[in-house]
């Protein structure tokens, strides 16, 4: 080869180096730029404020409210049912002499014996005037109070919200003349009717 052209090659070589040297200068600013906008800053680490929790004035303190909230209150059982409970009333006098006397249209329809008129009344209508004895056993004398009918019963006489049990005592004493009797009531209790039965004793000495 001649001193020229190896001249010429070394000058090509140069000029090769040197475009070389001039790109790789030319990446390493956009790797740095790239590496600083991906990681945080040390200035930016340093700035940050830390959480440490509410502030003392965000915080509000426990009030009792005078029950503790985890325990539960238990009604006490029969509270509601009691308070509904109510005793029910029987009906007036007139409308039960009508139902009396549609019982003895039915007796004497069929010709039966008809019903003792002593239906018509309640046990708290009924006073005692006075009680007997004969072959049969004893017997009393009640006055009806509403009416002031009298009538004659023994053991077993019904009436309309009870029966004569027991008639007992001296008839020539009237302070030891007794009728004893069986009355019923009832009370609603939820919009259910209930039977409750207690004994009642009447003598003469009642007699106001």
């Amino acid at each position: 080869m001649k001193p020229r052209e190896i001249k010429q090659v070394s000058l090509n070589v140069l000029l090769i180096l040197t475009l070389v040297v001039v790109v790789a200068a030319q990446g390493k600013p956009e790797q740095a730029a790239a590496k600083t906008d991906g990681a945080p800053q040390p200035q930016q680490i340093k700035s940050a404020k830390e959480y440490l929790g509410p502030t003392a004035d965000s915080i509000r303190p426990y009030r009792m409210t005078g029950r503790d909230p985890f325990k539960k209150t238990v009604k006490p059982k029969g509270a509601h049912a009691k308070a509904q409970a109510r005793l029910l009333g029987f009906p007036a006098l007139d409308v039960r002499r009508a139902e009396f006397r549609q019982r003895v249209e039915q007796a004497r329809a069929r010709d039966g014996a008809e019903p003792d008129p002593v239906l018509q009344y309640l046990v708290s209508e009924l006073e005692i005037t006075g009680v007997f004895r004969d072959e049969r056993g004893f017997g009393a004398f009640l006055r009806a109070q509403p009416s002031g009918t009298m009538f004659f019963v023994r053991n077993g006489a019904r009436c309309y919200n009870g029966e004569v049990v027991r008639i007992g005592g001296d008839a020539s004493d009237p302070g030891g003349a007794k009728v004893v009797f069986r009355e019923v009531s009832y009370t609603e209790v939820n919009g259910k009717q209930s039977p409750q039965e207690h004994m009642v004793t009447k003598s003469p000495a009642d007699k106001k």
